[in-house]
């Protein structure tokens, strides 16, 4: 069971009330990113990159401003900061397939992203490691109607030493329009083109480049590795808040469980466990719930426990059960398509001490192993 620890204190109305201690065994973390830009051009590379990814971050840990990650050949991502940005030399990068090679702050200039009647403009420019001017302009000019999706995106399919689960909920989803669109990518005085869209129809009607965006995204870390196991105290309706997220706990028959992790942002995002998580001998599922429009995730969590030893497994066995609404969405986000079984492959396993109130945790992406 967890470790319980009674304390008492005078509430509001001046009587004693009893407060709760007990144990957080892991967290999630949100990461304020409210637009997301992928920018491919990875058939015809150029020598150091084979894609741009454009984010605007605007949170207080961060600052408020645009940050690029540049996805190399060699697998590794070097990452931009504008100048507005609150620089963190030890931020990581583990989505990337070997994750991140330098970390740099940089002015990024001309930056914007926005979408006027329907069209989108992205544009930035920016001077890489090498010193290379690389100048990014894209404008959609065609008005014609495009029906947007909501996606969970794979951006942690291909990564060899994952920190977390990278939930990346992208809302009213949509790929550049190729018809009427300006496009002016340099890197130096060398051009570059944008990659096609990869299936064999256009999307509502109109043909597209491979290259998509979102106005509304929502970045979770799910039990990132740096989210310590550690001994909380619950107030009086057993509830733990940090940094934006609750946690609810209830009283069970095998001791004091975890039921719901809530985000408590514009979106909300639930994650329940069921039976409530306790550090005990038992085995469960959960689910990762965002707004209705977006599916949820689904898998099975077991808890093994000898003494004040704890062994910890979580896999998100069901992937992602998407909610397209129309034909072409249906057809890309259909039970079979990576969007929806790649984080399946992932498998988070921890071993508590619960006398040193340590971890000994990691994450393991199994889409790596079947691709060996």
């Amino acid at each position: 069971m967890f470790r319980v620890v009674f304390s008492n204190h005078i509430n509001q109305f001046g009587v004693f009330a009893m407060k709760m201690k007990t144990i957080l065994p892991f967290g999630i973390k949100y990461t304020p990113m409210e637009k997301l830009a992928l920018i491919n051009f990875e058939r015809l590379p150029d020598s150091i990159y084979k894609g741009l990814e454009l984010q605007y971050l605007n949170g207080d840990k961060v600052g408020k401003g645009y940050r690029v990650l540049a996805y190399r050949n060699d697998g590794y991502v070097d990452m931009y900061d504008d100048l507005s940005l609150k620089f963190d030399p030890n931020e990581q990068c583990n989505v990337a397939e070997k994750g991140l090679n330098r970390h740099l702050q940089t002015n990024i200039a001309n930056a914007v992203f926005e979408k006027v009647d329907g069209c989108v403009q992205i544009s930035f420019d920016f001077e890489d490691l090498e010193k290379r001017m690389i100048h990014v302009f894209i404008k959609e000019l065609r008005k014609k109607k495009s029906t947007p999706m909501n996606l969970l995106a794979p951006i942690g399919s291909g990564s060899e030493k994952p920190s977390c689960l990278p939930i990346f909920f992208l809302y009213n989803f949509d790929f550049i329009r190729r018809r009427k669109t300006i496009v002016d990518i340099r890197f130096n005085e060398t051009a570059l083109k944008l990659d096609p869209f990869p299936f064999p129809f256009p999307m509502n009607g109109q043909l597209r480049y491979y290259s998509r965006y979102t106005m509304e995204s929502q970045i979770i870390e799910f039990i990132p590795l740096d989210s310590h196991v550690k001994e909380i105290e619950l107030n009086e309706q057993m509830q733990y808040f940090e940094q934006g997220i609750k946690y609810n706990y209830v009283k069970t028959a095998n001791g004091i469980g975890l039921s719901q992790i809530e985000l408590l942002q514009s979106k909300k995002v639930v994650i329940n466990f069921s039976p409530a998580f306790v550090m005990n001998n038992q085995s469960g599922e959960f689910s990762i719930c965002p707004s209705e429009e977006m599916g949820h995730i689904d898998g099975i969590y077991q808890v093994k426990r000898n003494g004040d030893r704890v062994d910890i497994s979580l896999i998100p066995n069901k992937g992602w059960t998407s909610n397209p609404y129309t034909l072409i969405t249906k057809l890309i986000l259909s039970p079979k398509s990576i969007f929806c079984n790649w984080c399946k492959h992932y498998q988070y396993s921890s071993v508590v001490d619960l006398t040193k109130m340590s971890a000994n945790a990691k994450w393991m992406n199994r889409n790596q192993r079947n691709h060996t």
